[in-house]
């Protein structure tokens, strides 16, 4: 099976192509830039039709995106044309490869008032981000058989991340106080256990609407909290805060989360817990110390 990870330079696309590799699966990578990869970048039609016909897929992996939240909300037009535009243009490529298309989704497709959500919950983002998600979202699940996988607070260890945990890391080796929302309820998602679920998705034929998150429903402040212990942090660095004094220019889904029934049975298993991936980081942080 040849497969095509549209944004392999990103978190999510580096845990998918060490997994390919790992599986032996042949598999081709995009980015904006960088040796290695086919250039792709879904704000420029043009560059589409060209990797896909150096890659000849039979699986796509779409997980570029404008995905800074904020960004979205200064810089509308872009998000448009990015998380939009650019999904509906890979779908009409993969109509006519013949291959079949993943689209990585968001719960900000969510209003956050009465989370967790199941796959066939009434959709309501409140953000340009959730709202042109849900627009590629559509234009991909157009396709015949294509799969679209909602998720959230996606996080892995990974340096060249801006990913939650990153960002706690590197405020407490920096000694710098972090503002953390104490009212956003969600499911934390471990990077390479998303990856492992929806390869695994792909190849058992699922297609429509699949949530794949972690098990724990928790908000920021409380998954903090928890990293905190896992890594042997003092806390004292985190400042719990409702959402309403971050100033957050795009307004955020507060009692999100995603149900996982669905997920569970069509491969017989959900997530493992967030402690256990907090583990693995951790002793991945003492090799460095």
């Amino acid at each position: 099976m040849r497969t095509l990870i549209i944004g392999a330079d990103g978190q999510v696309g580096k845990a998918l192509s060490s997994l390919c590799v790992r599986r032996r699966i042949e598999v081709y990578g995009t980015a904006l830039a960088g040796q290695g990869f086919l250039y792709l970048d879904l704000a420029r039609p043009e560059t589409l039709a060209p990797a896909f016909e150096k890659s000849r897929p039979d699986l796509v992996l779409l997980c570029s995106a404008l995905t800074a939240v904020d960004g979205c909300e200064k810089d509308p037009a872009l998000a448009e044309k990015i998380n939009s535009e650019g999904p509906a243009l890979v779908a009409e490529e993969c109509r006519k490869a013949g291959a079949k298309l993943v689209y990585f989704s968001t719960e900000y497709v969510f209003d956050g008032k009465a989370g967790p959500y199941g796959e066939d919950a009434p959709v309501n983002p409140l953000s340009v981000y959730g709202r042109t998600k849900l627009e590629g979202e559509s234009a991909c699940l157009a396709l015949k058989d294509a799969l679209s996988v909602r998720t959230t607070v996606v996080y892995n260890h990974d340096t060249a991340s801006r990913n939650f945990i990153m960002q706690l890391i590197s405020n407490h080796r920096a000694g710098a106080r972090m503002r953390v929302p104490r009212d956003q309820y969600s499911n934390p998602t471990y990077a390479p256990e998303l990856c492992a679920a929806v390869l695994d998705l792909a190849e058992k034929g699922a297609s429509g609407v699949y949530n794949v998150v972690g098990p724990d429903w928790l908000n920021r402040y409380e998954f903090a909290l928890r990293a905190c212990g896992a890594f042997g942090f003092d806390p004292a660095f985190l400042e719990p805060k409702l959402t309403s004094e971050l100033g957050q220019p795009a307004a955020r889904p507060l009692t999100a989360g995603l149900k996982t029934d669905k997920l569970f049975a069509a491969l017989g298993r959900r997530l493992p817990p967030v402690d256990d991936s907090l583990r693995r980081i951790a002793g991945i942080l003492k090799q460095y110390e």
